[in-house]
């Protein structure tokens, strides 16, 4: 089988995102986790490419278009540079070294041309643990088993495992339909797409420095986080329980009425004049999320494993909420939040957020709405000029700032998303126990299982843990102008982090921003709120 090319005659989210890594690796995520006892890392790392053959995929241009070749022999060894060993004296090391890979150019672009790649440093001072920095979550689970195991489980063809590994364009939902109503369908869904993108106008966001040629300056990309103690996650989790709600409904609100704070604050200032504050009150509340396509995709493909295919296959979703009102609630620098939004106000938001989602996963033409052609074509035309342009790359941007009633298009917010337990996604000990369905040794099918057999009855024989990962944290290459807000759960405690484009948002007004929404949180979720009615869980 001398090669086999994966080319999408319809654009999908591949692409797009090869076009955001062109445009110097903007939108990239990497996970950097720390972890006891490594050994074998070169083996396994080939045997991961062998049950996930796009790791060892290249990258072909033709026609300023990208695809994506599979050759097997560079799946049956050691590329160069695939993997990288190095020491480090501290974790605040590693934090420097993961920033340096993040600003440096993108795999595919490099002389190697990769599509993954994994860091290994080993900590000076204590040489049992570990530190690796890859990308993908679901490679990195399946990385950890095969190199805690004491041999390999059987790997499928590589015709049947490519054979998973499609454009999301060729799995629609509903595959039995003639190629007419499809097409109809698609039609309907892209009208309706460009009539609510038309329909969203104006927003807001935090002080920034935004100019006419934002766009097509590489992002800085940095990162802001905070982190909530076992106790004020339990209460904050409880309180949703209780309330009928999930912590990904309350973080829009709590993440809004943290921004309004910030602004009203510098408002009170004069940092804010007066003009462009009655501009702000008059702007709805964008706020942009993305939410994992492949449930919605061809039901079979799913449950055989494409839940945890090394592919991309999501679409964005936007919120939309009115302006906080500021005219008949005193607000002074430190006042309390109820001042501005009262308990009740606030789980009333957290409504609308909650019909907005299930109105829009609930749309019989979901699949044809979430078509990424407007991002993929946004994205190339980024990629391809920021690629002629050679000699004049640089991360500054000297043009003149915009007003906010000046800013192009729709403003939004801020990106976000709340991915949940990742101890449920990222488990925490490897090999994995036989009695959990994410393990290849479970007789017990599981959708995000992909490349393994499912074994008649489940094999004990590995159930004792070998690998300890202490930490984990995901990190994301922000894109030009983007604010991006992400929180999770691990090992019962609540982060959140703030992902930014240092070029146009500065450090001080995100800390501010995380600062008020960890607040908000314990004030509206953490607390008990009886004297509105209801008796909450108290921290």
């Amino acid at each position: 089988m001398p090669g086999w090319s994966l080319v999408n005659s319809s654009p999908a989210e591949g692409p797009a995102f090869q076009w955001d890594c062109v445009f110097n690796g903007t939108a990239n995520t990497i996970q950097h986790i720390q972890l006891r006892l490594l050994n074998q890392t070169d083996a396994t790392w080939v045997s991961a490419k062998r049950r996930y053959p796009l790791l060892g995929a290249r990258v072909e241009v033709v026609n300023e278009e990208p695809h994506f070749t599979v050759q097997e022999h560079r799946l049956g060894g050691l590329n160069p540079n695939e993997v990288v060993f190095g020491e480090v004296s501290s974790a605040e090391e590693v934090e420097r070294r993961v920033f340096q890979i993040m600003d440096g150019p993108p795999l595919s672009l490099s002389p190697d041309n990769l599509l993954a790649r994994i860091y290994i440093f080993r900590e000076t001072d204590r040489t049992d643990v570990i530190h690796m920095v890859t990308e993908p979550t679901v490679f990195l689970r399946c990385f950890l088993d095969t190199l805690s195991s004491r041999s390999e489980l059987p790997i499928s063809d590589l015709e049947q495992r490519l054979a998973m590994v499609v454009a999301p364009a060729d799995l629609r939902p509903e595959p039995s339909l003639s190629p007419a109503r499809q097409r109809w369908r698609h039609a309907i869904g892209r009208a309706i797409h460009q009539v609510k993108t038309a329909k969203r106008q104006g927003g807001y966001t935090l002080p920034c420095r935004l100019t006419r040629s934002t766009s097509r300056v590489p992002a800085l990309a940095r990162v802001r986080s905070l982190g909530l103690s076992r106790d004020q996650t339990t209460a904050i989790m409880t309180n949703c329980r209780l309330n009928n709600i999930t912590f990904g409904n309350a973080f829009l609100p709590l993440a809004q009425v943290a921004m309004t704070r910030v602004l009203y604050r510098r408002y009170l200032r004069g940092e804010i004049d007066e003009e462009e504050w009655q501009h702000r009150k008059k702007q709805p509340y964008i706020s942009e999320g993305p939410f994992n396509l492949r449930s919605y995709l061809d039901k079979q493909w799913f449950h055989k494993g494409g839940a945890g295919e090394f592919i991309i296959s999501s679409s964005n979703f936007f919120y939309h909420l009115p302006f906080h009102d500021t005219r008949n609630h005193p607000f002074q620098r430190r006042s309390p939040f109820a001042n501005l939004l009262t308990f009740s106000r606030f789980l009333h938001r957290v409504g609308m957020v909650k019909q907005q989602i299930s109105n829009f996963l609930s749309h019989p033409l979901l699949y044809e709405m979430s078509s990424p052609l407007e991002r993929l074509e946004r994205t190339r035309t980024g990629a391809l000029e920021w690629s002629k342009n050679v000699e004049g790359r640089t991360t500054a941007d000297d043009a003149e700032v915009l007003a906010l009633a000046d800013f192009p298009g729709t403003v939004v917010a801020h990106g976000g998303s709340s991915t949940g337990d990742i101890d449920q996604i990222l488990p925490g000990e490897y090999p994995l126990r036989s009695t959990n369905p994410l393990s290849p040794r479970s007789n017990i099918p599981h959708p995000a299982k992909a490349g393994y057999a499912i074994p008649e009855i489940p094999d004990t024989t590995e159930d004792e843990p070998k690998i300890v990962v202490e930490d984990s944290r995901a990190l994301l290459h922000a894109r030009p102008a983007e604010l991006y807000l992400g929180a999770a759960t691990r090992h019962k405690q609540l982060d959140v982090h703030a992902f930014y484009d240092e070029n146009v948002f500065e450090e001080a007004v995100v800390r501010e921003w995380l600062d008020e929404v960890k607040d908000a949180a314990m004030w509206y979720l953490g607390q008990s709120h009886a004297a509105e009615g209801s008796v909450r869980h108290k921290l």
